[in-house]
């Protein structure tokens, strides 16, 4: 079965080639883990291995989540301003890198969390996002969780990271133009998608977890709130607690898919004080762009979300 699909917000067309899952492939996928141990500085005892906290929600070692300053930042905080260019547009790459370590020990991994501690870890986030929003120089903020090697980790201490950037991604600002509050293309999708029931993959009080229906990675997941929030600092306790809940089911399903997946946990949000449709995506990394991707722009999947949802909808 070969199917090409367009996402209405972006315009990206992703390629569904299910035949594709069984070409031959003569290459062994191998990462060897360096011998790290106590050297760890995520790890509970090490804390002076990294930058001072921003927040520790205990004293001294007895912390279950910590944030500081990144040490190796993707933006810089006070970065000088560059002179203008006669041809090109470009800005100075201001902003601000946070960690949040939430667990201090070094095998625990998110799907395997509490329900309670899942709550705790998106409050804090929550928090860090309010304090980082009210920095006048940040238009963006980026929420997101590498797991795995494959999805682009470096430290194998679970962890989280927070970037606040100047610009607005081109992906997000596309996106905006069709989430409006009064007339929410996204409020619509996720209507057609609870009356039409084929990409669900599990659903509560306040979220809806779909597989979205031109997914670019197989197993992609998209968990959207079913009111229209704005951003991750308008998420209300209760819901909150309902997200904590559904990532609770859904993260082990994930982790299951194969031994030692990576996937990408992403908190997807417009521009600061905008009406974008907050929602968190969760990308599998099974297979990886090639030659196709790159020139394109377009995305190859192997597996079709009503597969995917139907995967998530079952019990493991």
């Amino acid at each position: 079965m070969s199917e090409l699909r367009k996402n209405p917000f972006t315009g990206e067309w992703t390629h569904y080639a299910e035949n594709r899952r069984n070409r031959p492939y003569e290459f062994l996928h191998k990462i060897e883990m360096k011998q790290q141990g106590k050297e760890c500085p995520f790890c509970g005892g090490n804390e002076e291995k990294t930058t001072a906290p921003l927040y520790q929600d205990h004293a001294g070692q007895a912390w279950t989540i910590r944030v500081f300053p990144n040490m190796f930042p993707a933006v810089e905080e006070g970065a000088e301003a560059l002179s203008e260019n006669p041809f090109y547009q470009h800005v100075a790459c201001e902003g601000l890198h946070e960690v949040l370590v939430d667990t201090p020990n070094h095998e625990e991994t998110i799907d395997k969390f509490t329900k309670e501690h899942l709550e705790k870890v998106l409050s804090v986030l929550q928090a860090r996002y309010r304090k980082m929003r009210d920095t006048k120089r940040i238009k963006y903020i980026q929420i997101f969780k590498n797991c795995g090697p494959s999805a682009g980790m470096s430290i194998r201490h679970s962890h989280w990271q927070i970037i606040g950037m100047p610009v607005l991604p081109q992906r997000e600002s596309l996106m905006e133009q069709y989430m409006k509050a009064e007339d929410c293309l996204f409020c619509k999708m996720l209507a057609y998608e609870k009356n039409v029931g084929l990409r669900i993959g599990a659903e509560n009080r306040d979220f809806l977890a779909i597989a979205p229906y031109a997914s670019r990675f197989p197993y992609e997941l998209w968990i959207c709130p079913k009111r229209h929030i704005t951003s991750l600092a308008t998420v209300k306790t209760e819901e909150l607690a309902s997200l904590a809940d559904i990532l609770h089911g859904i993260l082990p399903k994930v982790s299951a898919l194969r031994e030692d997946v990576g996937y990408n946990i992403c908190m997807i949000d417009g521009a600061i004080d905008g009406a974008f449709h907050w929602h968190m995506e969760i990308l599998p990394r099974i297979g990886g762009f090639a030659g196709f991707e790159y020139a394109t722009g377009s995305y190859i999947n192997s597996v079709l979300p009503e597969q995917a949802a139907k995967y998530y909808r079952n019990k493991i």
